[in-house]
């Protein structure tokens, strides 16, 4: 059975056209026509022992241009093919398998096998979905000269390609109406003792070794050392990832626009030096006790990664277990479509001494809808319970939601 689907349909009919003309030899005891049937035969098998025999030491080594690209970026991949020789000659076809939002699978053929110098093929494929990809496995038919038989082979090995989120080069923002001064904002995080080590309030859980006995005895409460050296401004950057609170498909989704503007506005916040904490509907992604540092590759990584989720509120966002309910470090949201609810949550978690950032997309108009009312009326309650708010459409770009945004709340000098 497996020797007949490897026949191609050619083969088929030459290898059934062999053995009728070998049973009409027979039946009219023709010598000739026995022999042409048996010629037949003998090369449709001839081609399936050909095609069945392994290409000797036939080795591939996929390269890529980058590791990671933007959405919508170009990028080129080189396969190299070796082979230690010998063998039957055959028609190879090879066939490197892509994600279909890439494009169109790679095909080319080699005529005779690989040849002894080896040999290279280039493609360039198109990052159009944010996500992470896998490039291969590299499929091999192995064809003879006649096109009777085939045999499918595939290499194991695969490639990663991670595509991220598409990146705009936004400024600076400085606290609005709801932060203030920045000496105060410094006085508020965190007491200083003598040794120059920043504490906060003993949380459950922390190290003993850790209280700052100094600091506790003049507050009267139990103190423990936050061990940084200096104060850093802190922003949590919240995603609103809800399903219920976005419309449209693929790349010009709500979701899509909302990610590439965390993305662009978080690497804008680390190249000012704030410390940053990565949050969506599910909860933080870094705890507030870990490192706030989130470095480039681990911000791109996060929000390559981050996909919908069947929450229905962002209080887990806003608040991590055993915090305040009024965060001292600034926030700044990127927010689909917000509920009388949300509304509330939001309100609740305007920082006491930080600033307060959105940016609010008017989520009918990715589904083609007319702009609406609704989000209009949360961005003015936000924007009067001290909030900087900045509401896009489907057709407002990142840049300019951004650009309005820091006119809301200040533009720092660059």
């Amino acid at each position: 059975m497996q020797a007949w689907r490897r026949l191609t349909p050619r083969g088929r009919i030459v290898l059934v056209f062999g053995l009728l003309v070998v049973l009409f030899g027979i039946l009219f005891t023709s010598r000739d026509l026995i022999w042409l049937g048996a010629f037949a035969c003998v090369v449709a098998i001839g081609a399936l022992l050909m095609v069945s025999s392994p290409v000797k030491g036939l080795r591939h080594e996929r390269r890529l241009a980058v590791t990671s690209v933007p959405v919508g970026t170009e990028f080129g991949v080189a396969i190299d093919l070796t082979s230690s020789g010998g063998g039957l000659p055959r028609l190879l076809h090879f066939e490197d398998v892509v994600p279909p939002s890439m494009g169109i699978r790679p095909r080319f053929a080699l005529s005779g096998g690989v040849p002894s110098k080896g040999y290279r093929v280039g493609y360039r494929l198109e990052g159009v979905q944010r996500g992470r990809f896998r490039i291969g496995p590299l499929l091999v038919r192995s064809l003879d000269p006649f096109g009777l038989a085939r045999n499918d082979m595939a290499f194991v090995t695969t490639t990663e390609i991670a595509v991220t989120p598409r990146i705009f080069e936004l400024g600076g923002l400085r606290a609005g109406s709801s932060g203030l001064s920045a000496e105060a904002r410094t006085a508020s995080a965190g007491l200083v003792g003598q040794d120059d080590v920043l504490v906060r309030e003993y949380r459950r859980g922390d190290d003993v070794r850790r209280v700052h006995w100094r600091s506790t005895a003049r507050v009267g409460e139990l103190m423990v050392r936050r061990e940084e050296q200096s104060w850093q401004p802190s922003t949590r950057l919240l995603v609103d990832n809800r399903a219920c609170a976005h419309a449209g498909t693929g790349p010009q989704s709500s979701f899509e626009w909302a990610v590439s503007a965390a993305a662009s506005a978080g690497l804008a916040l680390l190249a000012e030096g704030s410390t940053l904490e990565l949050a969506d509907a599910d909860g933080l992604t870094f705890s507030p006790d870990s490192d706030r540092s989130i470095r480039r590759t681990q911000l791109l990584h996060e929000l390559t990664d981050i996909t919908l989720t069947s929450a229905e509120s962002l209080a887990a966002g806003l608040f991590a277990a055993g915090e305040e309910r009024r965060p001292s470090s600034s926030v700044l949201a990127v927010l689909g479509q917000l509920t009388d609810v949300d509304l509330a949550t939001l309100i609740e978690a305007t920082p006491r001494s930080g600033s307060a950032h959105a940016l609010l997309l008017d989520v009918g108009t990715f589904a083609g809808s007319r702009q609406g009312s609704a989000q209009a009326h949360y961005a003015m309650e936000l924007a009067n319970r001290g909030w900087q708010v900045s509401l896009a459409t489907a057709s407002t770009s990142v840049p300019n939601a951004w650009a309005a945004l820091r006119e809301a709340s200040g533009v720092l000098a660059t």
